[in-house]
């Protein structure tokens, strides 16, 4: 498997791998309302609610898939379709019914792991994503949505990712034209280019889209367009990024997760501010999500056996040529 040249990586990929896993779990909890003073001052982690389906405060059963998920492709070494649904929605979990209606965006949360292990093959991508994504429904538009986020972080994984050729290279692979999606992408890159603030991007989606008498449908679903645009509108900063997609006011929960998970694989887990990280490590999550992005990363390469004094560790990882 050729990994290219990973001295002249901006950062490692073990870092990118961290940042999506537990990057999307602070934008899930931050769209829950588990955060305040979001944008300026000092952020501080605090306990929502526990519901008694959740295993883990502020999580949905989404992001509870994912990892899971990520559990599955560990023990089996490969995607297994199998194991992934007995993992993923045995009786004990009270997770999410494979049989339920799903949106496109709950589907790409709960693929995450899928899209780190296949990123370096954007056919095989393709491929497993189709395939797991039919565990909710045969449904080309949530399907589509899934591919999308998914091309989208292996650009970021193998810095591939072009700000303003994001948009138009996702739309390729898709190779899909006047789709929903489609058009929402488009749209959100004619209101970046122009510099459309979040409101009004919001609002030209939503009445854009919208269909009468359709409230949960995959056509209403613009989180996957509202978290390309929350990215591309700050790319370099986290904090700003996953914050605004938490305000957007349409599935704030699942718009802030995607976006955060975008900006991760970018800016890799040293992009998110260390209180938050702190803060994810304080509640056990943080931790367990790094452990998670460090086997599935060290089976990607080939290591298939970790010891448990390696999973125990937790890793400093830095920028080539930074200070450690």
């Amino acid at each position: 498997m050729a990994h290219g040249s990973w001295g002249l990586m901006r950062y490692s990929l073990l870092s990118r791998f961290r940042g999506v896993l537990v990057g999307s779990f602070l934008g899930e909890f931050l769209g829950t309302g588990g955060l305040y003073e979001p944008v300026l001052g000092n952020c501080s982690l605090k306990l929502p609610q526990l519901k008694e389906s959740q295993s883990h405060p502020g999580l949905s059963g989404w992001s509870e898939i994912a990892a899971c998920g990520s559990e599955s492709l560990i023990r089996c070494g490969r995607f297994d379709l199998e194991d992934w649904v007995n993992r993923c929605f045995a009786p004990e979990q009270s997770l999410q019914s494979p049989k339920a209606t799903a949106r496109s965006s709950e589907v790409a949360v709960a693929m995450l792991p899928i899209a780190l292990f296949f990123h370096e093959d954007v056919v095989k991508l393709r491929r497993q994503v189709l395939e797991a994504a039919a565990i909710w429904q045969h449904d080309a538009q949530i399907s589509e949505g899934v591919l999308a986020m998914a091309y989208a972080i292996s650009l970021a994984l193998t810095e591939k990712l072009d700000c303003a050729g994001l948009i138009p290279q996702t739309i390729a692979y898709l190779g899909t034209s006047k789709t929903p999606l489609v058009q929402q992408l488009e749209k959100i890159q004619v209101l970046w280019e122009q510099g459309a603030s979040l409101e009004a991007t919001v609002t030209h989606l939503y009445r854009g889209f919208q269909r009468p008498n359709q409230l949960f449908t995959p056509v209403t679903d613009i989180s996957i367009a509202l978290a390309f645009y929350c990215f591309l509108d700050t790319p370099e900063d986290f904090r700003l990024c996953v914050s605004r997609a938490s305000l957007s006011r349409y599935q704030s929960q699942m718009t802030a997760t995607l976006c955060a998970a975008l900006s991760g694989a970018y800016n890799s887990v040293l992009g998110i501010p260390v209180d938050w990280r702190l803060g994810a490590n304080r509640l056990g999550i943080g931790i367990e999500r790094q452990q998670l992005a460090d086997k599935l990363l060290a089976l990607w390469s080939g290591v298939y056996s970790i010891s448990e004094q390696q999973q125990q560790q937790i890793l400093s990882v830095a920028a080539p040529r930074e200070i450690r």
